[in-house]
């Protein structure tokens, strides 16, 4: 709870995505990747509830393991804010702020989670708050997992994209790009409203759940996360993210 104001936090997984599909459940560091999810989640100073939110049995048997709550949610969801929000509704709408921690996001800390709850909580202006990493041009012109979005001079989100943004244009510029971090907490209007407004254009084209806010004129404010963090798209992910937490742990 923060300032009377209770906190749900789901984290989305499901098994079958078609660039990694049993994610989730492999293995970093000796445990399912999604109880690292889980326990940066259950960390927080201002969570009420964690729920893990699946269609999958085989990844409620697994968070079982591990003493986690799991909801087993529809199977269809276009997005994982979506299944966010049918846990939302089966909780009977109880949360004045419902976080979106995605399963793909075992390296961040609960001190970056909490950062972006204070941010939501300190603004009713914005809808919804994102973190965000600076990554190198090249970067992000390599890995179209890795969404990248542009901000206006208030950090809000102005375009989400799996393409480079900014474009290199007119001679050669150097300048970092910023990666979306899928730790997303919103009010629980503006759940509502995502859920009740139409997927948009842009949504569908780059296949972010981000945009659905941006095309509406709802805010999303963007928060750097300067931690050594990396989202897992891909088995090399995978990889690259139990280099960082080996490092991070000092393990050898």
């Amino acid at each position: 709870m923060i300032k009377d104001r209770k906190v749900l936090i789901v984290i989305p997984a499901r098994l079958g995505g078609y660039r990694f599909p049993d994610k989730p459940i492999r293995e970093l560091c000796g445990k399912p990747m999604i109880e690292w999810v889980w326990n940066n989640a259950i960390n927080s100073k201002y969570a009420d509830k964690v729920v893990i939110a699946t269609p999958d049995s085989k990844i409620k048997k697994t968070a079982s393991l591990f003493g986690a709550e799991v909801v087993i949610t529809e199977g269809d969801h276009l997005r994982g804010t979506e299944r966010v929000n049918e846990v939302y509704e089966k909780l009977n709408k109880n949360y004045e702020i419902v976080v979106n921690f995605q399963g793909d996001e075992p390296l961040v800390s609960a001190k970056y989670l909490d950062l972006a709850i204070e941010t939501l909580e300190k603004d009713n202006s914005i809808d919804c708050v994102n973190l965000y990493r600076l990554i190198s041009y090249e970067e992000a012109e390599k890995d179209q997992n890795e969404v990248k979005v542009v901000t206006d001079y208030k950090d809000n989100a102005m375009y989400f994209s799996r393409n480079a943004l900014p474009a290199k244009w007119l001679g050669d510029k150097i300048f970092k790009c910023k990666a979306e971090i899928c730790v997303m907490p919103m009010w629980s209007t503006s759940l509502e409203n995502f859920v009740k407004t139409k997927n948009s254009y842009y949504e569908n084209i780059e296949s972010v759940d981000m945009m659905r806010f941006v095309e509406n004129g709802f805010k999303v404010r963007m928060i750097e996360c300067k931690d050594n963090v990396k989202s897992v798209d891909c088995a090399e992910d995978l990889i690259e993210a139990e280099n960082i937490l080996k490092k991070n742990l000092s393990i050898e």
